[in-house]
């Protein structure tokens, strides 16, 4: 399941777009995805719900889109957040801590990760979360191994299922402390 591929440089597709994502984002925040529906969103949206087929196949391509925008966004946070001038080793620590903690703080994320079936669908190869998840680890470790830190002969698929299963259950149980 994917956004519909239609171009979006037309401004008023864009607008409507992010129109549809920010009533998902405020329908999720209110009911959480699993309670939240298509028609919730329309509403929402104040549009109805053929528009909303119009952007998006269905609730999981827009649960799968907000999670993605989030987790870009909090990117952006985490580069800002790991030390640049510490050995490979710290900054893949650092970088697995640093990724847990801002999402455990953002509600979007903790709605994502409380959803057990938008979860285990994230998990699954061929999501565009689990794609862009692998990408960000894989292009990390692939710089370690060109720089001769992390071995050549290490399988770094292997790792990056590893490490994004380590997050997503660190952030599990961080979730339950609360």
């Amino acid at each position: 399941m994917d956004m519909k591929t239609q171009p979006v440089t037309n401004a008023r597709t864009q607008k409507a777009i992010a129109r549809i994502l920010a009533a998902a984002r405020d329908s999720f925040s209110k009911h959480g995805i699993e309670r939240t529906t298509i028609v919730d969103i329309a509403e929402a949206a104040e549009y109805s719900r053929p528009v909303i087929y119009k952007y998006f196949t269905d609730k999981d391509d827009i649960v799968d889109q907000v999670c993605l925008e989030e987790m870009q966004a909090l990117q952006l946070q985490l580069n800002a957040r790991v030390p640049r001038d510490v050995s490979f080793t710290d900054q893949l620590a650092e970088a697995i801590l640093q990724a847990v903690l801002l999402a455990r703080g953002n509600i979007y994320i903790q709605r994502f990760m409380d959803d057990r079936q938008a979860w285990v669908r994230s998990q699954s190869e061929g999501g565009k979360v689990h794609i862009w998840v692998r990408e960000r680890w894989r292009s990390f470790l692939l710089r370690g191994q060109r720089d001769g830190i992390v071995a050549d002969d290490l399988d770094i698929e292997q790792c990056v299922t590893w490490i994004a299963l380590v997050q997503s259950l660190l952030l599990l149980r961080y979730s339950n402390e609360e």
